[in-house]
């Protein structure tokens, strides 16, 4: 195991100087048992090399043909990787510009080693900065680990709260979450931090009915024309609800967009087809097959399965994605 408790170091480089990246990439493996890594120069190159794969370090040097430092160290803090430390190893800089790409979020300034020599000033500095910076990112994870789990758990007391309320949809939350990601399991693109996002949204989906009156949300029989109205408000409740905590914005577009149709006639927005964002796509079809094989009071009784199936089915190209009706009823077979 290498020196800083990890086995392996996965490093991004953003050089245009292959032998310099080559020799660094050497050197560093004498300190860690296994490094990976992969170089990038333009801006094009390390927007894709953000989305393919993820890193324990960005070394960057701070000018090159195609790219900056401050180029790249901006592209890096809008990516889903934005907390990647960040590292100019460079050669070319002065005084003025280092502390400015390091107000800009760089994490330190390290000037490129020379010889690589036990006793060679930059190379320990680099080492160091590297190891530091690696023990400080695992203490944010544990903390960020520790923090997500607070947070997931008081999502979660949000849902049964609301479902406490409303006797007839009791079990509905937690029934239509662990449907949902089943089925987002399926698509093999949807990242941990949108998987995690899902979770959220679907546990918070009619989290926006807390602001509907008893007497609408409570009633047995049907809805006027009038209640119904007031019901369809609970979208847009929830992103008054939801949008001003930073935490949960990702996770607005389940509770924001799940009764949005495929045909445009849904609502809030009346989104049309793709407009509907993916997550609320895949989360409408398992609430609905949830709401119909559920028993409710104004239902005769609750659907069996394969009508509930049909029903889904004879709604694609309506209410729902046509290819998310052809992965669902997949998986339900």
């Amino acid at each position: 195991m290498g020196q800083n408790g990890h086995d392996r170091l996965r490093v991004l480089f953003v050089d245009d100087s292959k032998d310099d990246v080559e020799l660094i990439s050497r050197n560093l493996r004498r300190i860690w048992k296994s490094v990976a890594w992969y170089d990038v120069q333009t801006e094009a190159a390390l927007i894709i090399a953000l989305k393919r794969d993820t890193y324990d370090i960005v070394l960057c040097d701070f000018k090159m043909p195609n790219l900056t430092a401050v180029a790249a160290l901006g592209i890096v803090q809008e990516s889903e990787q934005a907390d990647i430390p960040f590292i100019i190893v460079s050669g070319t800089i002065k005084e003025d510009s280092e502390l400015d790409v390091l107000k800009k979020g760089a994490r330190d300034f390290v000037p490129k080693p020379r010889t690589f020599d036990d006793d060679d000033e930059n190379w320990q500095r680099l080492v160091w900065a590297i190891k530091r910076e690696l023990r400080l990112e695992g203490e944010r994870m544990k903390d960020r680990i520790k923090l997500g789990y607070s947070y997931d758990m008081t999502i979660q007391a949000w849902g049964v709260a609301l479902e406490k309320r409303d006797k007839f949809t009791q079990g509905h939350t937690l029934r239509v979450t662990d449907l949902t990601l089943r089925f987002a399991r399926l698509y093999s693109t949807i990242s941990h931090e949108r998987f995690l996002n899902i979770y959220r949204g679907a546990l918070l989906h009619d989290i926006g009915k807390m602001a509907i009156p008893d007497s609408i949300l409570l009633k047995p029989e049907m809805l006027t024309a009038e209640e119904r109205e007031i019901i369809n408000t609970h979208p847009a409740l929830a992103f008054e609800m939801l949008s001003p905590i930073p935490f949960l914005k990702a996770a607005l577009n389940i509770p924001y967009c799940h009764h949005e149709k495929w045909n445009g006639m849904g609502y809030p927005r009346g989104l049309v087809g793709e407009e509907i964002p993916f997550e609320a796509r895949i989360f409408t079809v398992a609430d609905v097959y949830d709401a119909v094989t559920s028993s409710r009071p104004y239902r005769e009784s609750a659907w069996e399965k394969e009508r509930a199936l049909a029903y889904i089915e004879s709604e694609k190209g309506k209410s729902f994605d046509p290819s998310i009706v052809d992965k669902f009823l997949e998986m339900m077979a």
